[in-house]
């Protein structure tokens, strides 16, 4: 298979040193040393995305969907009342999981340039709602939701609070003490540039006991009671992406030297980069507040998987395609892995090159 530059979300183009760690064999890991990369991997996890330290990690061999599910199934029950934020496919997806196993919820729609603002929450005030789900970035439109606004919202109805962080952890700020979340998800192959195949749902404690260790769910596998339960010992109840982890504690230790605020400065000197050079052309970004992690352009005319596929087959460039209704119109470009500079200039040539921009 030839190389292709990856300006995508996720598998996201991968650091040497991920690499490095990826080439090696993978061990045995019902070891005492594994256990020892696994609870250090714990440490440095919650100390990234600043989590109480009484809270616990879930190390999921799945995929982001697997784990949204798993901890709606794992926090939540029938006697719940839940509130979605849908502004697109992600939402969507709570949306469906939450109908798959008979929790009762609502769902606040988002146009797909309606930027979700405190006055959509007013509305959902004192209805009897026990918590909200929100994917923080709907990666679908590119909107980033606005953290605080959510956050007193839940304070205010003291709801349970259960952020999607999979494309904003590592992009933009993020805080689960300072925000009050009670679940945070995300995925190795986002904000962390690692091969896909491990998921990471951070709990805190009072959702553990209030809620976690008092539902009983029909699930072997998505039993988080037996997940807890084996974090303590540095392991997992099931064979994990063993690989994966490794190249976890590796990027965790390079993050933890960088700083997590140099890291997410990085991301975002890419992004304003890019939307800089942009200005000008046939193209443009929407309104709303974005996150770090993407540039979802849209095109004046329908030529989005043209624009895509030309990249692809041509150009050995890979962009994230949209579905759905802004599938012909928009594309996604990413500012997180392994990027440099010199990279969006030369896709900047490329976009100009398809335009004959002179």
């Amino acid at each position: 298979m030839k190389d292709v530059k990856l300006f995508t979300v996720g598998p996201a183009q991968m650091y040497k040193h991920t690499i490095d760690v990826r080439s090696h064999v993978v061990p045995y890991f019902r070891t005492s040393e594994f256990s020892e990369l696994m609870l250090d991997n714990k440490k440095l996890l919650l100390k990234t995305m600043y989590a109480p330290a009484d809270a616990e990690v879930m190390f999921l061999t799945a995929s982001g969907s697997g784990a949204m599910e798993a901890t709606v199934m794992n926090c939540f029950d029938a006697n719940d009342k839940l509130l979605v934020i849908s502004g697109g496919t992600f939402g969507e997806r709570f949306e469906k999981i939450c109908e798959i196993h008979n929790i009762p919820f609502d769902a606040l729609k988002l146009g797909r340039d309606e930027e979700l603002t405190a006055e959509h929450l007013i509305k959902y005030d004192d209805k009897g709602y026990t918590g909200l789900l929100v994917n923080l970035h709907e990666t679908y439109t590119g909107q980033l939701y606005n953290v605080e606004i959510l956050h007193d919202f839940c304070e205010r109805n003291n709801l349970w609070f259960v952020v999607d962080a999979i494309s904003t952890f590592l992009c933009d700020e993020y805080n689960m003490e300072k925000y009050g979340i009670d679940a945070t998800i995300v995925s190795s192959q986002k904000g962390l540039c690692l091969a896909p195949g491990i998921s990471l749902v951070t709990l805190s404690r009072r959702i553990i006991d209030e809620k976690v260790m008092k539902n009983n769910i029909t699930s072997l596998y998505f039993d988080f009671k037996d997940y807890l339960l084996n974090i303590k010992r540095g392991q997992t109840p099931f064979t994990p992406a063993v690989g994966v982890l490794f190249e976890l504690n590796d990027m965790l230790h390079y993050i933890d030297k960088q700083g997590v605020e140099n890291r997410i400065k990085e991301v975002r000197d890419r992004a304003e980069y890019f939307r800089g050079k942009i200005k000008g052309m046939p193209i443009h970004l929407p309104s709303f507040p974005l996150s770090n992690a993407i540039s979802p352009i849209r095109f004046e005319k329908d030529i989005a998987m043209e624009f895509f596929t030309y990249l692809k087959d041509e150009k050995n460039i890979m962009v994230n395609p949209v579905g759905g209704e802004l599938g012909k119109c928009s594309i996604r470009v990413a500012h997180i892995g392994d990027l440099s500079f010199e990279d969006y200039d030369n896709l900047l040539e490329e976009i100009k090159g398809y335009f004959n921009i002179v």
